[in-house]
């Protein structure tokens, strides 16, 4: 299984996403700085991954400032900045929110191993989240077919997460059903499902095929799509679900040609405190993510750049969320 973040007796590592697809390097990360800026850089990405590689970096805050006479006060600050890190992916709040409530604690002591303890938890908990999501996606989507012909956008793999992954996860447990063929959207501007999603099928042995993300209607089209899956960042209590821009689309163009569009996410991506998709904070990026691909400049150097990281898909046009608690239907109602 590919790992996209490895922690051992205190010692962290991720895969630098950045280098894949052309090189498969871990790196160590030695201090909470580091991790947050490994964040900021997607060297780790995905709303599962980035919850994991949150509560790691809490605990390696709280083994720097432990000494310190203003440990909590500092703590305090500094999980405020590694929350801050990446807005729109709820896990990463939840998880900082895991070790905020420690520190606030009456029994909070700097020698306590309770975040590298949580961390270790939470790594297992996404692991068994990624196989139950699997078995109930299957359940909802496999019914003898003899080939299913899938679209998906950005990573959702193990990448993405800790395990199979998300809505990677169901296609590669279909793929054990049936024979599936993935179409995958390159997902400009950071090239994730052309860098990672192709990578990762590839290394599964499952029949693909990369498209640009203009492609995708012309691919519903005449490829006779059977069906679209992603995964979400954020959900909120009515459904509406917030993923890789690019994904909004997507759902519009299932609901035109009438075929499902699914959603598949863990629960802990369902954010109880939102009841609709305006309320989620939208992540805007550098505006040199979309003028240049690799370094190299695509677009004049000062012109000026609209650079939304997520999009919010309209509940109306998800046809379920699968999660590992089960497959949700209209209405939805997460409250």
């Amino acid at each position: 299984m590919i790992e996209s973040i490895r922690v051992n007796k205190k010692q962290i590592q991720i895969i630098d996403q950045t280098l894949l697809p052309q090189e498969e390097k871990y790196i160590h990360i030695l201090d909470y700085k580091s991790m947050i800026e490994a964040i900021k850089k997607l060297r780790i990405r995905g709303a599962p991954a980035i919850g994991i590689a949150g509560l790691a970096a809490s605990a390696l805050a709280l083994d720097e400032l432990k000494h310190k006479a203003s440990c909590k006060e500092d703590l305090l600050l500094a999980l405020d900045e590694i929350e801050n890190a990446r807005p729109t992916a709820v896990n990463l709040s939840y998880a900082i929110n895991v070790a905020r409530d420690f520190v606030m604690n009456n029994a909070f002591s700097p020698d306590s191993e309770y975040l590298w303890e949580q961390t270790l938890q939470l790594i297992s908990e996404e692991e068994n989240y990624c196989r139950l999501m699997a078995t109930n996606g299957v359940k909802e989507i496999y019914h003898g077919q003899a080939e299913l012909r899938i679209l998906t956008h950005c990573n959702t793999g193990s990448l993405a997460t800790y395990g199979d992954g998300t809505a990677l996860s169901v296609i590669k447990a279909l793929a054990k059903k049936t024979k599936v063929i993935v179409w995958a959207d390159e997902t400009r501007p950071l090239l994730q499902g052309a860098r990672l999603t192709m990578w990762e099928l590839m290394k599964e042995g499952i029949e693909c095929y990369l498209i640009s993300d203009s492609m995708a209607a012309h691919t519903i089209k005449t490829k006779h799509i059977d069906l679209i899956i992603t995964g979400a960042d954020r959900i909120t209590t009515n459904g509406d679900s917030a993923n890789k821009i690019g994904t909004l689309g997507l759902s519009i163009l299932a609901d035109y040609y009438k075929i499902p569009f699914y959603i598949v996410a863990p629960s802990t991506t369902i954010d109880r405190n939102l009841t609709r998709g305006e309320e989620i904070i939208i992540e805007e990026r550098e505006a040199d993510e979309l003028r240049c691909i690799k370094g190299i400049s695509v677009a004049p150097a000062k012109c000026q750049v609209f650079n939304p990281a997520f999009d919010v898909v309209d509940n109306q046009h998800i046809t379920a969320i699968i999660t590992d608690r089960g497959v949700f239907k209209q209405p939805y109602d997460f409250r």
